[in-house]
């Protein structure tokens, strides 16, 4: 027999659409339109959207072809190390604030490699978790809004980012 919390997780979309309906019905709202509405401004939103996805992309693919990743890497590995961050870790904490699902896929590798319960892989883990993606949230956000000035956007996300690193790292280390 499904327990209560089962049975909750099966019949909450459904009833999430229903008490919509239900309530659009109630308040006289026009359902199909505003859906077809919701729809189409949603289909703009992806087209504003795509220059700055496709622009971040690039650059990802430039970074990791070129090279400059993993010259990146070993230039900065002796400064890691000192401040007790394994060499495993460093392309994740350099690639991280730029691509969300590229390092999903370090992540990944981290795991394969070194294993889901070394302190390589639970870093990992709590990194992705929990570091934005501090690049690609300034590019995207402040390109649809045609923001110009980031003012202390940058410098606040860059700051989270090393906080949310050094506590997962501090973290794994005395769990």
């Amino acid at each position: 027999m499904p327990d209560i919390l089962s049975l909750l997780s099966i019949a909450f979309l459904p009833l999430l659409i229903t008490i919509i309906l239900v309530w659009g019905i109630w308040k006289k709202v026009p359902i199909y339109d505003a859906f077809i509405k919701g729809a189409k401004d949603g289909l703009k939103t992806s087209v504003e959207i795509l220059p700055f996805l496709l622009g971040i992309f690039l650059a990802i693919g430039a970074l990791t072809s070129s090279g400059a990743m993993g010259f990146l890497q070993e230039t900065t590995r002796p400064f890691f190390e000192k401040i007790g961050i394994p060499q495993e870790l460093i392309s994740l904490i350099l690639l991280r604030p730029v691509s969300g699902s590229g390092s999903l896929v370090l992540a990944q590798q981290i795991m394969e490699v070194t294993g889901p319960d070394s302190f390589a892989g639970r870093a990992a883990s709590v990194m992705v978790g929990s570091c934005e993606t501090v690049f690609y949230v300034l590019a995207l956000y402040f390109g649809v809004t045609s923001v110009k000035k980031m003012r202390h956007a940058f410098l606040s996300g860059i700051a989270g980012y090393i906080a949310g690193v050094m506590a997962s790292v501090y973290l794994c280390h005395i769990m």
